[in-house]
């Protein structure tokens, strides 16, 4: 079988969607995967499979891998572009705001790289993580978003280390501002045309694709357009 498989979190948005699309036209199989089949049907194609995945459903995220491993025998490359926040001060976050926001940005990343490496344990591959500055820098009123961040950043430089001895590289990019649906809810009244486009961060999504990026992988990479 040629061409790479690529699964994608987040598929049907934002930073997802702009991977999804470039990649789409090429030789990879993509298993393009959201919380609903139905905001990816304009990626319906031959060499596209389209799943409902919830990240934080351990299930879920088991059969959705499993279905990988039947169809394909293997994954080469893990992108998990899922997230969610719901700015809240610190005095206005409840808990339920709270434990969703580490679920879905932090919980689900452990998840799909869990699930991930048993299907790349074999053969290699590579898993990115979209992480964001948020988890590097002080976000007063994002409290919850920045933990969950920061606790990406330091999952990912974790398991580089730890799944070195199968081949698998592991990368974490953590972009600035970028004009995504995530992006226009912390910053709602901002203009989406004088900040970074999603497109810009595929470019270096794909950079880690690329065997040479294999001397980054293990630490942040920080992509912004400006201080």
């Amino acid at each position: 079988m040629s061409g790479r498989v690529i699964l994608i979190t987040g598929a049907s948005s934002g930073i997802g969607l702009a991977l999804a699309k470039h990649l789409i036209n090429g030789n990879d199989h993509l298993i393009l995967c959201s919380r609903t089949i139905n905001s990816l049907q304009e990626l319906k194609k031959e060499n596209t499979r389209l799943y409902a995945l919830d990240v934080v459903d351990e299930n879920n995220v088991e059969q959705v891998f499993q279905k990988v491993k039947k169809e394909f025998g293997r994954l080469d490359v893990l992108v998990n572009c899922a997230g969610y926040v719901e700015p809240k001060s610190l005095q206005g976050t409840s808990l339920e705001n709270w434990k969703r926001t580490i679920d879905i940005n932090l919980t689900g990343t452990f998840l799909t790289c869990r699930a991930a490496s048993f299907l790349m344990r074999k053969n290699g591959g590579k898993i990115i993580n979209i992480s964001s500055t948020a988890g590097l820098t002080p976000r007063p009123g994002w409290s919850a978003y920045a933990a969950a961040k920061s606790g990406v950043i330091n999952f990912t430089l974790a398991i580089a280390d730890e799944l070195k001895e199968y081949g698998i590289r592991t990368f974490v990019i953590c972009p600035g501002r970028t004009a995504t649906p995530l992006r226009k809810i912390l910053a709602p009244e901002e203009d989406p045309t004088t900040i970074m486009q999603p497109a810009q961060v595929v470019g270096f999504i794909l950079m880690c694709l690329n065997d040479h990026a294999n001397v980054i992988e293990g630490q942040p990479i920080i992509v912004r357009d400006r201080f």
